[in-house]
């Protein structure tokens, strides 16, 4: 029996999961790049269109001259640059969801963008999909299904419970501590 023949499929599986970790990986950093350019290009196209010689037409200009100069780069259009400025202006100000932006790809931050209504919201699904890792599909079903909305429902029932028996049970404690 040769040594080729011993080896069973099952211990092939390191070496699977070796290349699917190393793909995983790969496409993390590439998405973590992409997502800063797309900040980098939305932050140079924010404080060009504040100053008052620049305005809205322009991101078409910038985006017409792209499309002259680099026919092969995609994504440079007049509405994505629109989104790549958007993007950057959504969280400039939010020192807490700034970190996590380049953890999540393009494609959940168009969905956030669109759907979100809050700061509050679009800081909750950043930390649940940067948390969770969602597929593009699961992380729409989770907007389908108002879970923001439910979440925070149930967070507020669970606090107005908790000030209910604090008030029932805390305040007598309370006054008896005072008469002791």
């Amino acid at each position: 029996m040769s040594k080729v023949e011993v080896l069973s499929e099952s211990s092939f599986d390191e070496l699977v999961l070796m290349i699917a970790s190393a793909r995983n990986r790969a496409w993390q950093a590439v998405n973590a790049e992409l997502v800063t350019l797309y900040w980098n290009v939305g932050k140079w196209l924010s404080d060009k269109c504040a100053n008052a010689d620049w305005g809205d037409k322009t991101i078409k200009t910038i985006a017409e001259y792209i499309a002259r100069q680099r026919p092969d780069l995609k994504g440079f259009s007049r509405p994505g640059l629109y989104r790549m400025r958007q993007f950057y202006e959504f969280y400039k100000d939010d020192e807490f969801v700034s970190p996590l932006v380049r953890q999540i790809d393009w494609t959940h931050h168009l969905i956030i963008m669109a759907r979100a209504k809050s700061p509050e919201e679009r800081r909750f699904y950043v930390e649940k999909c940067a948390a969770e890792h969602c597929s593009k599909r699961n992380f729409e079903r989770l907007f389908d299904s108002s879970f923001y909305e439910r979440q925070r429902w149930l967070l507020l029932t669970s606090l107005r419970c908790r000030i209910r028996i604090f008030c029932r049970t805390g305040f007598v404690r309370l006054r008896n501590s005072f008469l002791r």
